[in-house]
This record gives structure tokens, sequence and C-alpha cells, in this order.
């Protein structure tokens, strides 16, 4: 038996999209998180996700900046999923009555495509108060507004959100992640066979 299709561990940026990916997709979500307020660092960030307007540019730009370390696959995904970031972003502000807008990226490294990257910046959250929604947050109010938007979309969804629930190790069945053990007990995932 199964408590969820998908665990996800973790509740800043990452955690948070993983999570409604997952739900929009169908699947049962329980996320994740040790400390008492979501957020992580994503919420202290400067708030700005990379952006690309060409893809081919964006890979050029990769390659000659990663020195042989990613396989060129992995950068030309890399290069693709940021052509479609922006959008994606609109969408998930427009659903959060957030203002988003893309600006061109400064002080790239002048090699080969350079010039096609921006960031996706949440301007404003009309009547959204930050120093209220985050009390305990300290810095940059960019990061602020973006994970607003995130958390306001994972709410909007039937996500299981798990505050103050560190995970402690991971549940393996032979060579396979079945599950975690937190503080609170075993959370298990459904199993398939592919």
């Amino acid at each position: 038996m199964s408590d969820a299709d998908v665990i996800v561990v973790g509740f800043g940026f990452a955690g948070g999209i993983t999570a409604i990916e997952a739900a929009d997709a169908g699947a049962k979500v329980i996320l994740l998180e040790k400390m008492p307020d979501p957020g992580g660092i994503s919420v202290c960030s400067a708030g700005g996700i990379r952006v690309a307007k060409d893809a081919k540019k964006a890979l050029a730009y990769l390659v000659a900046t990663n020195g042989g370390t990613t396989p060129t696959p992995v950068l030309k995904a890399l290069a693709d999923g940021m052509t479609d970031v922006g959008a994606y972003m609109k969408r998930l502000g427009n659903a959060a009555g957030a203002v988003v807008a893309e600006r061109p990226a400064e002080g790239n490294y002048p090699f080969e495509g350079y010039d096609t990257f921006g960031f996706s910046n949440v301007d404003d959250i009309p009547g959204v108060d930050l120093a209220r929604t985050f009390p305990h947050v300290r810095g940059n109010p960019a990061g602020a507004r973006m994970f607003k938007v995130v958390l306001d979309n994972v709410m909007k969804r039937p996500i299981d959100v798990r505050l103050n629930t560190p995970v402690r190790r991971l549940v393996r069945e032979g060579d396979k992640v079945v599950g975690v053990e937190t503080d609170k007990g075993r959370l298990r995932a459904r199993s398939e066979e592919h």
C-alpha cells in the first residue's frame, strides 16, 4: 500500500515545481519540508529564472562555458527548457495574480550565444505584503515574490504539504527507492515496474 504516487523532499523552488508538475499529471503528491516554513533558500534568492530566446544560441553558449564537463544532450535539454520556462512562469504568475516580466541578462561571458539570455522575474503581486507573508525572511524581495507564486500554485492543487518533517533516510527494496523515513514515520511511494 502506498501513501502517494510521488514523494517530494524539500519545498523550495525545485520541490514546489516538481510537486506542481506531478499533481498536474494526475499523481497523488506528498511534499515534505524539514523546516516549519516552506521556501528553503529559494525564498531568499535573487528570484530570477534564467530564460533564453533561442535554443541553438543557448546551447552554443552552454557548450562553450561548461568546459566539456556535461554531455551535450543534457545541455541541449537545458537550452530547450530555457526557451519554454518564461511562458511557464507567466502561466504560474497569472494563476497567482502576479506580474511576471522578462529582461535581458547583463554580464554574460562574451561567448557565442550570450545575447540570447535573460531572466524571468516576478515584478509585483498586487495586494501582497511580503513582510507579512514571510516574516522570517530577510534579503532580496525578488526571491520572496517568486516563491509566493510557487507557494500559491502548490496550495491551489491537491498536494499534501507536510512541514516540520525532516527526511532521515531513503527506504530501499533492493536497488529501488520505494519511500522515505521521516521523524514521523515511513512514507511509501507507489512503485511501478518499467
